[in-house]
């Protein structure tokens, strides 16, 4: 699993996100939500956040029940539910099941669901790990083995989020919208047509992290190009593993034909990175901070190619500062 999280972002002044009129941890039994609805927990997959959660949401029935806010994570391996959530269920065990974060692989709790239903999407049965609430700043999280074979759309603009089925065949590109053919590695796109700061990177794009995580070997680069000056952070998975981390601003960062100026990304050498063949390649998980320069974003994961929608200023772009305190 991706599972990373950030401290302090926040978004460009161009489309700034509604706030969220709930606080999910104040929610002790399901009630309807819209998919719009932005957790209010202060938690994400890793880093603890400061102030502002730009992860959406989408609304999830599990055994018929809900329906229930769960975070799409493009970075995740698995769906992933709350310890409270499956309590308040009765959900049976599953005994344990291995979980890639971050900080390394574990041996998680899991229970059994028969019915995962998200949207008009055929229900779907599966065992999820179970993890706390607190740590996942939400119910539950719905991971690749889910999304396979399926489209997430990102409307940044309204603040919302769906998992729809895959595109029938390759659309051509709309005006203002960028392109970008993607790899799959163990279900995630990575992403072959991006750079940072001149140096080729293979980029992921992470729906449930809340800030972008370069490896060592991207940040080993970039340094002795001198093109950043490393400070330290400290990142928690959701397994509640610290590691210490490094971030730097970053002058440049291209997807496709878009650039992003001015950005911060976070460094360190996590596992994610090294499950997906990455470690020794100039490598990036895109978080949601990076969405924030564009006004719509599609995956499609059966097609392989992430659709970038530009905004009406082409030189938007995420203003980005990490909080390293506590």
């Amino acid at each position: 699993m991706a599972l990373v999280q950030a401290a302090t972002v926040v978004p460009p002044a161009a489309t700034p996100p509604a706030p969220s009129p709930l606080d999910p941890a104040a929610l002790p039994s399901p009630l309807p939500v819209d998919a719009s609805t932005v957790p209010g927990t202060p938690a994400s997959t890793a880093v603890k956040l400061r102030e502002v959660d730009t992860r959406m949401t989408v609304p999830v029935l599990v055994n018929g029940k809900g329906p229930y806010r769960f975070i799409v994570d493009s970075g995740a391996t698995r769906t992933v539910i709350s310890r409270t959530l499956a309590a308040q269920l009765g959900l049976p065990s599953a005994g344990s099941v291995p979980l890639h974060s971050v900080g390394g692989e574990s041996n998680v709790p899991a229970v059994h669901i028969d019915s995962l239903y998200v949207g008009a999407l055929p229900a779907k049965e599966l065992v999820a790990p179970v993890l706390d609430e607190a740590n996942l700043g939400g119910l539950g999280i719905l991971g690749i083995d889910t999304l396979k074979g399926k489209k997430v759309v990102i409307d940044l603009v309204h603040h919302a989020m769906s998992v729809e089925p895959a595109d029938k065949y390759v659309q051509p590109a709309q005006p203002n919208e960028i392109v970008v053919t993607a790899r799959s590695r163990l279900g995630q796109l990575v992403l072959a047509d991006a750079d940072v700061a001149g140096q080729k990177v293979y980029a992921i794009v992470d729906t449930g992290s809340m800030v972008t995580l370069g490896n060592l070997t991207l940040r080993d680069k970039l340094v002795r190009r001198k093109r950043a000056e490393p400070q330290q952070v400290t990142i928690t998975d959701v397994t509640g593993r610290k590691i210490v981390a490094s971030y730097a601003p970053i002058n440049d960062l291209r997807l496709g034909d878009f650039h992003m100026r001015n950005v911060v990304v976070a460094f360190d050498d996590a596992h994610a990175f090294d499950r997906f063949g990455l470690s020794r390649k100039p490598a990036m998980l895109l978080g949601m901070d990076m969405m924030q320069a564009f006004s719509r974003v599609s995956i499609d994961f059966a097609r392989r190619k992430v659709r970038l929608t530009r905004p009406e200023d082409p030189d938007t772009g995420p203003a980005i500062h990490l909080d390293t305190g506590g």
